[in-house]
């Protein structure tokens, strides 16, 4: 195995090659500098350009800008509160606050150390998981999704700040929005309205914009202010990051393993993937979980090592199987196919063994070079937090309509990212947290579909599976869990009340001592 692996990485390192992977790590930097725009967009524009293209080459320019772009969507998810791309919004909760505090390049220099090491993680699981790989995809079954559907919709409650209802309500609301238009198992078409522009549903960087991004500089803008008055750390502030990451071993190596193991299963994408790792480790902690989405460093830790992580996961079933993990890896497969790179079985014999290592070593590249040349940009990128929202609010909000209208080339595209932005601002506006809809509509279309086949092939026997019923126990003792820290905060809030009610009511008697004399 050392053979190839050592062959790969001489391929990988010869000038032409190195080339092309750098320039796929700068487009996916910028991309990511964008918000509204991400690695599905930046790999559909490059699939023309890699028509005949080495294999090499090509699998650098693609695998680069899509590690890339999920390192570079950090900065505006930190510095603005808008997050880069739909798989970014879990580090707006932690890392925005921080950047509000001064911290911006702390919570950077964490993002990027984190995304660095789960990336390398990431790879090394691939190499590792090839030749397991296998009996993982074949026996997992339409039962085993959906359970892990509604394991992922239970983990809303671990996340949510507020009550269980709102956010239990919020991720039907998103269920309720993925089954807009055509039913996949039926072609039956459902609530819309008798609108054309709705049969083909709603786009999920539509609703991500709408739903985080302008909501995000509207506030900026109603409120006037910087997002930070000053950056007292200076470039120091990078490297206390990277510290910290360090200091938080379990946080960053556990989520990065979550982040692989999940990238394995098809169909859970980094927009539900950094949700996951942000809510288990709110969860797995015992000391100041309190200060999760006030700023807390482990709360960028987590997400932004799983989701970097996933990358490797996700090229598991893309590469044995011919099955995409996510839309990122669908492009791939478009791409390997112009090359003339056949996936599955086929990829791992002795002959093409050395293009999987072509993979890992790019995967590896990618993250670290992407990761150190963000730290590098970190300090003068940070400065972002000082201007004032007036400067950059407007162009940003055109920028994101522009990126939404692109995303069907119809106008009903802006008219439905405005009504989701309505949407987003009354449910700020109640105290509804948003997150749990996004998971809700990633993850509704999946689940429909996998109780469709699982009830169609075993009528109700499913039920009675065990790796079916192992993940239905994880599903019940997620939402005790979420249960009982919502009664302890509704018990805790009661008590605060009480607390004033009777101040108020010992006050009361000396006011009126003092109005008597």
């Amino acid at each position: 195995m050392w053979e190839p692996a050592l062959e790969a990485l001489g391929t990988i390192l010869t000038p032409e090659h190195l080339l092309w992977l750098l320039v796929g790590v700068g487009l996916g930097l910028v991309l990511g500098l964008i918000p509204g725009l991400g690695g599905i967009t930046g790999m559909a524009v490059l699939l023309p350009l890699i028509v005949g293209m080495d294999p090499a080459s090509g699998i650098g320019m693609l695998i680069g800008l899509n590690a890339a772009t999920t390192i570079g969507d950090t900065f505006p998810s930190v510095l603005l509160g808008v997050p880069g791309t739909a798989a970014s919004q879990a580090t707006v909760v932690d890392g925005y606050p921080m950047a509000r505090k001064g911290l911006a390049n702390v919570a950077l220099g964490a993002a990027f150390t984190s995304n660095m090491i789960g990336g390398i993680i990431g790879a090394v699981a691939l190499f590792l998981l090839i030749p397991l790989a296998r009996p993982i995809i074949v026996g997992m079954g339409s039962p085993q999704l959906f359970m892990l559907t509604l394991l992922g919709l239970s983990l809303v409650v671990v996340i949510s700040r507020g009550a269980m209802a709102p956010a239990l309500l919020s991720a039907c609301l998103g269920m309720l929005l993925a089954t807009v238009g055509s039913a996949s198992m039926t072609g039956e078409y459902r609530f819309t309205g008798g609108i054309p522009y709705l049969l083909d549903g709603i786009d999920l960087a539509i609703l991500a914009i709408g739903l985080f991004a302008i909501p995000s500089i509207l506030s900026l803008l109603v409120q006037g202010q910087a997002v930070a008055k000053e950056l007292p750390l200076g470039r120091g502030g990078v490297l206390r990051g990277a510290r910290e990451v360090f200091r938080h071993k379990r946080v960053v190596v556990g989520n990065s393993l979550l982040g692989t193991a999940l990238g394995i299963v098809p169909g859970i994408g980094g927009s539900v993937i950094d949700w996951i790792a942000y809510g288990a480790t709110k969860g797995a902690v015992r000391k100041d979980r309190d200060q999760f989405g006030k700023g807390d460093i482990r709360g960028v830790i987590a997400p932004e090592a799983a989701n970097n992580a996933k990358d490797g996961g996700v090229l598991v079933p893309t590469l044995m199987f011919g099955i995409p993990g996510s839309a990122t890896a669908a492009i791939l497969l478009g791409g390997m196919a112009t090359m003339g790179v056949a996936t599955g079985p086929t990829l791992l014999r002795p002959e093409n063994i050395s293009l999987i290592f072509v993979f890992i070593w790019t995967l590896a590249l990618a993250n670290a070079i992407g990761a150190l040349t963000s730290a590098a940009l970190a300090h003068p990128l940070s400065r972002l937090s000082l201007l004032k929202p007036y400067s950059y609010g407007p162009m940003l909000i055109v920028v994101m309509l522009i990126a939404a209208y692109q995303s069907g080339v119809q106008w009903g595209d802006i008219v439905l990212v405005v009504l989701i932005s309505l949407l987003s601002w009354g449910m700020q506006a109640i105290k509804w947290p948003r997150p749990p809809l996004l998971i809700g509509f990633v993850l509704g279309t999946g689940a429909e579909n996998y109780l469709w086949i699982s009830v169609g092939r075993y009528e109700w026997s499913w039920l009675t599976q065990p790796w079916t019923i192992v993940i239905g126990v994880l599903v019940i003792l997620t939402l005790a869990a979420g249960f009982t820290n919502s009664t302890g905060r509704m018990a805790e809030t009661v008590k605060a009340m009480a607390r004033r009610m009777t101040r108020r009511t010992a006050k009361a008697p000396e006011r009126e001592k003092v109005n008597d004399a």
